[in-house]
Formats: structure tokens, C-alpha cells, sequence
């Protein structure tokens, strides 16, 4: 028995159409999926079939131009002609089809049966019950599948899963999830160990906080959870072990984004940090771009009638924003082709930060490690840990490798340390070839601009946090700070 005996319920297939979108979740959250789909060829990475089964795509023909993955070259050309021309692509070595190819979490989007995000923590929660770690690199079905299977029987022992019950149906040949749950929960055993002790009991937050641990989870203005365990592991020496779970498909790919806070809204990350007065110039900012947007796209309608576009309800509003295809509100954010205006917005929260930078910077550090924990709830009663596993779906099985994992003690040792050198600042990001990130508003006519914004936390010379800030999703929800660790910073703790 293989994979191919059994049915993927994470993704769907790819098709021409597919390859035309920005994939708008993930890890290529803003990327076309074209660009996405040709890294994977001309890198001779595997593309999963939907049998189960992967493939490495070698040869393809685009209209009456042959492609190969062994010509550098051909990979920007292949992109070019894809954008912008209308031709069969076909597949030649080897010879597969468009319903052959699944769309896989690379693509942004899990495809028409959604596996809830929340499977993960609570699938690494019940393997951690298992108090068993799997250490092979490449598990095969047979043993993936009896995990699985075990898995699903300590789903009454977790605490805080009630009323989603259907999320344990999600565990059946979830191979992606199962590679970063086993991971993760080899970690979190190795933690557990080391500590001299095992589970006794294990709770899920993604809904609340049981009563019996509520206490660790104190208050903090404008949050709803400051700790940010996704579950709780209760060890026989009366400890609280708190493990905020991140995942991705391998150790050479970028680390998933440690946070995601909004900007603007309710929950407004910036609002306490840059002062009222500041932050209302940005709300008032994005009201003006978003009118500009609605008079921009409906223009019969509304033409430059600003006036009754401000007039809508806020319900007529979102729904009109909702309907104005993807394209056109990125290029709007990012300033390029027809309908792409001066983003008001982006530069009024550009300024604000700058002016704020000081304060910001380490504001926005303190946040994204939970710094402050150790400082509102006793640490020699509660432990927290950063987990990322990593694993894939591969095609001998299910592919593990050892988990990250960064504790809290750590990263206030190397943070007060970097706090007290007074060197922080915000700077532009720079990515591995040297070039800076510029800003939409900076880039050439000729140039795509992209539609988010870029920042780097330094510790004077040192880039230690790459921010973008960008929406996740739909335009009518608040855009978002994503953060993710530099290697430099990240090879702070290795020396630990």
C-alpha cells in the first residue's frame, strides 16, 4: 500500500486559472503562483500528484515554445510568456496533465476541503499524549497511518476541545500535518525529559483557557491571549509547559511568520504605541484610500462623488470593497498600472512608524517574544517555548525533521542584552543578494512594484527582525505586521 491508495484532503488540483492568482496565504503569501510553480521546476523540486505520488517537472510547452527545467534561462521567459500571453501549456516530460497536479500549501489556499489550521495543534497534542517520539526521517504509510490512528484515540483526553469534534475527522491522511505534529511533539518530549518528567495533561487554547490555567494567561490591554501557547502540557512535577506551535515543510525554508497583529482596527497593534493623534491620522489615511479605491472601480456609479461613498453604511462599504477583484486592490496598493493611485495609506503609516521607530522597535520585540511573561506570571510554575515543526508529505511517506525550538529564558538573556546596547533602530530590509527592499511608492513605472511594505529591526549593523506589513486575505479585514528572525539573530541562540 502507498499514497496513491489514498485521497489528499488538503489541496485541490492546479489549472491555468490557478497559476494566474497571487497566492494570498502562507509562506508565498503575495507571490504569483506562477513565480511559485517555475521556482519549483527550474529548482528540480518534487510537485505532488494526485495519487499521492510526486514528480519533478522537466519539459513543458507553452503555446509553441518548449521550456526545460535544464536551461536557466528559460525559467523568467517561460514566466513572461505565461503573463502575458493566452496558450495551452503542456506538460512533456513527463507526460501528465492539469488534473494530475495538486495545488499544495506552497500555492496559498488548502484547496476545496480546508483543513482547519487549528488540526495541527491539536493532532501534535494528541501525539504528545502518545509519550512516544518518532525519529525517522521518512516514515513510511504503514506507520503513518497507525500514528494517525492512535493519535485519534487520546482526542477525549485533550482539555479545551470541545466543539470541535469534527476536526479529529481532519487527522485521516493529513500526511502535512502529521509530519509537523511528530516533530513538534518529538520536541516538546525531549523538553519534557530533560525536565525530568512526562504529560499528565494537555490542553488546546485555540478556544480558551481552561479555569486551571487560566492564571497564566494574565490580562494585557488590547489582547485577548498575551501568551501565546496554542497548547498547555501539564507535567507530573505539577509544572505548566506553554508551546506556541509553528510549522513549516523544511528546515531550508523561511521560518513562518512570528506573529500576526493588525495595524489598524479594534486590536490595532500601533494604536497604544504611536499615540491617538497619530494613530487617526492613519485610520483616517486608509478611509481616504479606500474611497479612492470605490470611486476608482466604480466609476458609473460613483464617479468622483467622494461625498456619497462616505455616506454608504459600513456593511454597503465592505461589500463593495469585496467584490473588487485582487488585482486591482494590489494595484492600488502598490501604486502600479491603470487604477494604481498614490497609496495615502502605506505612506501615512511609512511616516508614523518613522517618527516612531524609537519606541516601536523595541515595543514590537518585547511583543513578538512574549518577553513580558516572565514578568507576569511565576516562570517556576510556567514554562513557554516557541516550537516550530518541520516535516512534509514526501514520497516514501511522511518526511520529520527536528523541530526549532526557542524557550522564553533564552530569548530575554539575548534581547536584554541587545536592549541594553541602545542600538536598536528601523531601517529598510535587504534581502540575500544585497538589494534593498524599496517601498511602493519608490519603485520605477517600469518596475512591479509589490503591493506591501518592508522593514528590518537592526541592532546597529546587525538585521535581527524582517517585517512586512501587508494584507492577509481579504481587503475588508485590517491589514497586518508579520515578523520573521534574521539568520544572525537566529544564530544568536545557537550559541546558547
Amino acid at each position: 500500500m502507498n499514497f496513491k491508495d489514498y485521497i489528499i484532503l488538503t489541496e485541490n488540483t492546479l489549472n491555468n486559472t490557478e497559476l494566474k492568482k497571487i497566492s494570498n496565504s502562507g509562506k508565498n503569501s503575495g507571490k504569483s503562483r506562477i513565480e511559485i510553480f517555475a521556482d519549483k521546476i527550474w529548482s528540480g523540486d518534487d510537485h505532488a500528484l494526485v495519487g499521492g505520488e510526486t514528480t519533478k517537472i522537466k519539459k513543458l510547452k507553452l503555446g509553441n515554445t518548449i521550456f526545460s527545467s535544464e536551461v536557466p534561462s528559460d525559467k523568467q521567459k517561460f514566466i513572461n510568456q505565461f503573463e502575458n500571453e493566452d496558450v495551452k501549456l503542456t506538460f512533456l516530460e513527463p507526460k501528465i496533465y492539469w488534473k494530475d497536479l495538486l495545488k499544495t500549501p506552497e500555492y496559498g489556499g488548502a484547496g476545496t476541503s480546508k483543513v482547519s489550521k487549528n488540526t495541527q495543534e491539536l493532532m501534535t497534542a494528541c501525539i504528545v499524549l502518545l509519550n512516544e517520539k518518532f525519529d525517522s526521517e521518512n516514515i513510511d504509510i504503514k506507520k503513518s497511518e497507525k500514528i494517525i490512528e492512535r493519535a485519534r484515540l487520546n482526542w477525549d483526553k485533550i482539555i479545551g476541545k470541545h466543539g470541535k469534534e469534527s476536526l479529529v475527522e481532519q487527522f485521516t491522511n493529513n500526511w502535512y500535518d502529521l509530519a509537523t505534529s511528530v516533530s513538534s511533539s518529538n520536541a516538546i518530549l525531549d523538553i519534557l525529559k530533560k525536565e525530568g518528567t512526562s504529560s499528565v495533561k494537555v490542553f488546546w487554547t485555540g478556544q480558551s483557557w481552561d479555569e486551571e490555567i487560566k492564571e497564566y494567561n494574565p490580562p494585557v490591554k488590547g489582547m485577548k491571549d498575551y501568551n501565546s501557547s496554542d497548547i498547555v502540557v501539564k507535567g507530573k512535577n505539577n509544572i505548566y509547559y506553554g508551546f506556541s506551535l509553528k510549522k513549516k515543510q523544511s528546515s531550508k525554508d523561511a521560518d513562518p511568520t512570528l506573529i500576526n497583529k493588525p495595524i489598524t482596527g479594534q486590536k490595532s497593534l500601533l494604536s497604544d504605541i504611536v499615540g491617538q493623534s497619530d494613530y487617526e491620522k492613519i485610520e483616517k489615511a486608509k478611509e481616504i484610500f479606500f474611497t479612492r479605491m470605490i470611486s476608482e472601480y466604480y466609476k458609473e456609479e460613483f464617479g468622483k462623488n467622494y461625498s456619497k461613498i462616505r455616506l454608504l453604511s459600513e456593511k454597503k462599504r465592505k461589500d463593495l470593497i469585496r467584490r473588487i477583484p485582487d488585482d486591482f486592490v494590489n494595484d492600488m496598493l502598490a501604486q502600479r498600472g491603470e487604477s494604481g493611485k498614490s497609496n495615502i495609506f502605506w505612506k501615512t503609516v511609512n511616516s508614523v512608524l518613522e517618527k516612531h521607530s524609537a519606541n516601536f522597535v523595541e515595543v514590537f520585540l518585547k511583543l513578538v517574544f512574549r518577553v513580558d511573561l516572565q514578568d507576569l506570571i511565576d516562570m517556576n510554575k510556567f514554562k513557554f517555548y516557541l516550537v516550530t515543526g518541520i516535516g512534509k508529505h514526501s514520497s516514501k511517506g511522511v518526511g520529520v525533521e527536528p523541530a526549532e525550538v526557542k524557550d522564553l529564558p533564552s530569548t530575554i538573556e539575548i534581547l536584554s542584552d541587545i536592549f541594553s546596547k541602545k542600538s536598536l533602530k528601523l531601517g529598510n530590509t535587504v534581502n540575500k543578494k544585497g538589494k534593498v527592499l524599496k517601498q511602493p511608492w519608490e519603485y520605477d513605472d517600469n518596475e512591479k512594484a509589490p503591493a506591501k511594505l518592508f522593514y528590518t529591526i537592526y541592532n546597529g549593523t546587525d538585521p535581527i527582525l524582517n517585517i512586512e506589513l501587508r494584507y492577509k486575505g481579504s481587503k475588508t479585514a485590517e491589514p497586518q505586521f508579520q515578523a520573521m528572525a534574521t539568520p544572525i539573530f537566529k544564530n544568536m541562540f545557537k550559541k546558547k
